[in-house]
């Protein structure tokens, strides 16, 4: 699967589950697909697509 592929995916996941409206989106080049997604209050989550998993996965801003 390709990075862009990746990328659509987490993106059609994000569209599914959040109000993308609501956050501030920013690319996370280090992930595959990876987009940090911010809300008003400056916290934040990692999106991911988890290739071993296959499937979408995130990470809290607070999780070591």
């Amino acid at each position: 699967m390709s990075m862009k592929e990746m990328r659509d995916k987490v993106m059609e996941f994000l569209r599914e589950h959040l109000e993308i409206d609501e956050f501030t989106l920013e690319d996370c080049n280090f992930m595959p697909g990876g987009v940090f997604v911010k809300d008003r209050e400056g916290k934040s989550m990692l999106f991911f697509y988890d290739f071993k998993k296959d499937k979408v996965d995130y990470w809290f801003g607070d999780e070591k």
